[in-house]
């Protein structure tokens, strides 16, 4: 890994570093667009000749489909300690994500005879991109499946690779609620999910991370549904001072590259001792792990040991970064906390490992990659709902309003939005029954 000392860097260097392994999707765009086009309009005869191609498996639609009994099966054949391991995975996340629920209704007199407020309704059907190609991912189904069963989804359909049909997959699957398994995967999958297919249902919205090609695909049907976020390869910033662990902060470093080649992993220091310690602690553990190629691509392309002149430098470029792991490994890593205002998910301490976030503490490991954590947050509850506003108003709050209404509604050439006003407020022609009162108090357990 490479040493940078910021005050010295250049803005070409700077901005590289910032962009790190950013995609840009505009090469493989159209054979992506022709592949969607193709299953919008061939359906099930796309997807399989797409199954054939790029997965290497020749199988007709009934074979896609993994029954709930062959995930019953794969649960009760797991391995216990990992069987348990996923269960206590799994309840972990669904107590994280049932302190996410919202109110069911909730309303405020916005003026005298004015109810305003909303009511919070899951999405009927959704569809979960389970990755599976370098490595399988039972943890991944557990973070989009819990959250979308909390939030009360009706239909959960995931789409995986057929070289994701392992056995923590499927039972991983079962256990959090999928209702449809398909081992069909890439961009066929985001398709088929999106248009529907004679066997793979239309769904309202695309959830779930992979590879450039998916991205690219949920790019394009955005919009035919809606989609989580444009989610590309996983990115690690190590905050760290003179008390950190130079062995921890590289061992961080590597657990986090070893997951792709254009995995982006930066330690950023005020302290040009440690990042010295930890090149040379990373060249001690790197060539003893089983993924070391791809771990050393991915530190010698995307990743980088910044030296900045102080802390506050530091906290800046972690900001302009938006990771999305962020850990703080400094000697008072909670009186940095309210400082830190992009990150996907930050973990204080040096016992704070990234790994107790991806497999233990419940919280949602699919998060904002690609600097999207300045604007977007992880995958929760409120990924699997919407909000529909609820308005009431009695004859004296549209009076109240009135003047309000006309005023805007006129300016705006919208003479009919005024006179629809005017004419309640005239009189004459019957008035609504005596007893309806919109603004009566509501039952709090509305659902």
């Amino acid at each position: 890994m490479e040493i940078y000392c910021w005050e010295a860097l250049d803005e070409a260097t700077r901005r590289r570093l910032l962009m790190r392994s950013r995609p840009d999707l505009a090469e493989i765009l159209p054979e992506v667009k022709t592949i969607l086009e193709d299953v919008r309009r061939r359906g099930d005869a796309a997807v399989r000749e797409y199954l054939r191609r790029f997965d290497g498996v020749d199988w007709p639609p009934e074979r896609w489909r993994v029954r709930p009994e062959e995930m019953a099966a794969a649960w009760d054949a797991l391995d216990p300690a990992v069987r348990e391991a996923l269960r206590r995975e799994a309840e972990a996340v669904r107590r994280f994500h049932e302190a996410q629920r919202e109110r069911p209704l909730w309303l405020m007199e916005a003026a005298p005879g004015v109810l305003a407020g909303q009511i919070v309704r899951p999405l009927d059907c959704v569809g979960l991109y389970i990755p599976g190609g370098r490595a399988v991912y039972p943890t991944i189904v557990n973070a989009l499946a819990i959250p979308a069963t909390v939030a009360g989804v009706g239909r959960i359909v995931a789409c995986t690779p057929p070289a994701g049909r392992h056995p923590a997959v499927l039972a991983a699957a079962g256990a959090a609620g999928v209702t449809d398994l398909f081992l069909v995967g890439g961009v066929a999958a985001v398709a088929a999910m999106a248009y529907g297919t004679e066997t793979i249902p239309r769904v309202d919205k695309i959830v779930g991370p992979g590879n450039l090609y998916v991205l690219a695909a949920k790019m394009l049907v955005m919009g035919e549904v809606a989609i989580d976020m444009l989610a590309g390869p996983t990115e690690l910033v190590v905050l760290a001072d003179e008390t950190a662990r130079p062995d921890w902060v590289a061992a961080e470093l590597l657990a986090q590259a070893e997951h792709d080649p254009h995995t982006a992993c930066l330690l950023i220091t005020p302290s040009l001792p440690l990042a010295e310690a930890v090149r040379r602690e990373v060249e001690r553990l790197g060539p003893s792990l089983p993924r070391w190629e791809i771990a050393r691509q991915a530190l010698e392309t995307y990743g980088g040991l910044v030296v900045t002149p102080d802390l506050e430098t530091a906290l800046a470029i972690c900001n302009a970064y938006a990771p999305e792991h962020l850990a703080l490994y400094t000697r008072d890593p909670w009186a940095l906390l309210p400082r830190i205002r992009h990150a996907g998910a930050v973990f204080l301490g040096p016992w704070s490992t990234v790994a107790a976030g991806d497999y233990a503490t419940g919280t949602n490991n699919t998060l904002p990659t690609g600097g999207w954590a300045r604007s977007t947050s992880s995958v929760s509850v409120e990924t699997f709902v919407k909000k529909i506003e609820v308005e009431a108003l009695t004859e004296e709050g549209l009076r109240h309003l009135a003047p309000v209404i006309t005023a805007l509604a006129e300016v705006e050439g919208l003479h009919a939005h005024a006179a629809a006003v005017r004419l309640r407020l005239a009189g004459g022609g019957g008035s609504p029954p005596a007893d309806l009162d919109p603004c009566r108090s509501p039952d709090p357990q509305l659902p």
